[in-house]
């Protein structure tokens, strides 16, 4: 399991690309599903994608929106600063709609919809509660990373070989690594299930 570092790693952005998807991939394995389609090739406005159905428990679609960032966190050492961004957008854009709609897809980035997913839980959360329940949020996500990090380095390290994967990829790489399990007794012993 992987240990917060005292110093950042310098880490390319393609492999922390493959790092963010393969976090959402193997979350979304973990308390979802597998994803149809998980890849590494820039397209528009995203460095890569993750398609899966996603979780009828809200907490699990949070953390799964949050585990890309988390595993980026995991592999350099230091939160992504993109992250914050995102929130402070979302806070931001929740108060004024016209502001959202100027920007064309941000309701698509990862911290947006996470949350959107809080505020749909708790909708009369204050600016600072959300980004506390958040925080909450990705420090669950990157622990049950922590606990599978075999699995997430698989899957990152087959999104570098082929760019893309499909379900079957997806599983190959897992393979016979148990994510349900650990990421279960994560989420038990922080309260969440």
């Amino acid at each position: 399991m992987p240990r917060a570092r005292a110093r950042a790693k310098s880490v390319d952005e393609r492999t922390r690309t493959a790092y963010h998807e393969a976090g959402h991939a193997v979350l979304s394995a973990a308390v979802s599903d597998v994803p149809e389609h998980v890849s590494i090739r820039p397209d528009g406005n995203t460095l890569g994608r993750s398609g899966a159905r996603l979780s009828h428990w809200p907490a699990a679609r949070v953390e799964v929106h949050l585990a890309g960032f988390a595993a980026e966190h995991l592999v350099t050492g230091r939160r992504p600063r993109q992250l914050d961004k995102e929130i402070g957008f979302a806070i931001v854009a929740r108060r004024d709609p016209e502001l959202r709609a100027s920007f064309v897809g941000s309701g698509d980035f990862d911290g947006h919809r996470a949350a959107e997913d809080v505020l749909r839980m708790h909708a009369s959360l204050t600016d600072d509660e959300l980004r506390a329940a958040l925080d909450r949020h990705y420090d669950g996500a990157r622990e049950s990373l922590a606990a599978v990090w075999p699995a997430v380095r698989s899957v990152a390290d087959a999104l570098l070989a082929r760019e893309e994967l499909d379900r079957a990829g997806v599983m190959a790489a897992i393979g016979d690594l148990d994510v349900v399990a650990p990421v279960l007794a994560v989420h038990k012993a922080r309260g969440v299930i």
